[in-house]
């Protein structure tokens, strides 16, 4: 069994599910209530009988009031189809706690997905190792959260947003779309993607994890820094000026990455490892509406 997920975490994300922002049109029994009327047991309201309705529905208690046939409808309630996209390019594992907790959140979105029948599919971006198919049931969570603690950083030159994009072509239409990344990439094949997948009517959560360094830098002196992606070089003094400019720039390239995000209706939420995973599932999520019991 995976140890991603402490006993204490899962045993609180047993309690929530993962929020739909639009009432669910999926193809398959669940627990999401739908547009559609169905045959649950949540009451929607009463229409007059008409010639050919099933006899079973009229609601007799209403008859014996009124003296008139009602079908009693009934609310329908379907899966929610959940696709989960792991960025495995090379600048996700140059720490060993950055890498943990772009896992740790994958596994946390895959037990609230299972644990409340929803369909899941688990995409690893850019790595050897095999993704997870569409999958259901509580039984499942165990396999799924095995498959994404063995999953293996990319091994070659490869970009997170050039090889979603190929991977969006194919995602489910209506689903809840989570990406798990730094983001840390020319954002123009990213858009791109997330175009593709707003076509496919999907609803998209960008998670961005990053390390305290990365945000906020206090590297001195003359350094050689190397591109972990593509290994390229490049000499460096770095200088409070530098630094200043470098701040700046992430912050820009942050900025630019949310302002898409808020004109086209998504959510992007900043996963600093600096933050407990805890507090990014339970207060970052949950604040953003993203989760609920």
């Amino acid at each position: 069994m995976s140890e991603l997920l402490s006993p204490v975490v899962t045993k609180r994300l047993s309690n929530f599910k993962l929020t739909s922002k639009r009432m669910v049109r999926g193809g398959h029994k669940g627990e999401r209530r739908s547009q559609r009327l169905g045959s649950s047991l949540e009451f929607s309201d009463y229409r007059l009988y008409s010639p050919g309705d099933d006899l079973r529905q009229i609601d007799w208690n209403t008859y014996a009031r009124t003296s008139k046939f009602y079908i009693k409808r009934f609310l329908d309630e379907q899966e929610l189809p959940v696709s989960i996209y792991l960025d495995c390019t090379k600048s996700m594992g140059i720490a060993k706690e950055k890498w943990l907790r772009a896992k740790q959140l994958a596994a946390a979105c895959t037990f609230l997905a299972l644990a409340n029948s929803d369909r899941l599919k688990f995409t690893a971006i850019a790595s050897p190792s095999n993704s997870y198919p569409d999958t259901k049931g509580k039984a499942m969570i165990n396999h799924v959260m095995d498959c994404i603690d063995q999953t293996a950083v990319a091994t070659d030159e490869q970009r997170f947003g050039q090889q979603l994009l190929q991977a969006s072509r194919s995602g489910r239409k209506g689903a809840l779309t989570i990406l798990i990344s730094d983001f840390l990439d020319d954002p123009d094949d990213l858009f791109s993607a997330l175009k593709q997948m707003q076509a496919r009517h999907q609803q998209v959560l960008l998670l961005q994890v990053v390390l305290p360094e990365e945000i906020n830098p206090d590297y001195i002196g003359d350094l050689q820094l190397i591109d972990i992606e593509t290994t390229r070089e490049r000499e460096v003094s770095m200088s409070q000026k530098v630094l200043h400019q470098y701040k700046q720039l992430f912050q820009n390239h942050t900025n630019q990455i949310k302002s898409f995000c808020q004109k086209r209706g998504m959510e992007f939420i900043s996963c600093p490892t600096s933050q407990s995973v805890e507090e990014t599932i339970f207060s970052s999520l949950m604040q953003k509406g993203w989760l609920r019991r």
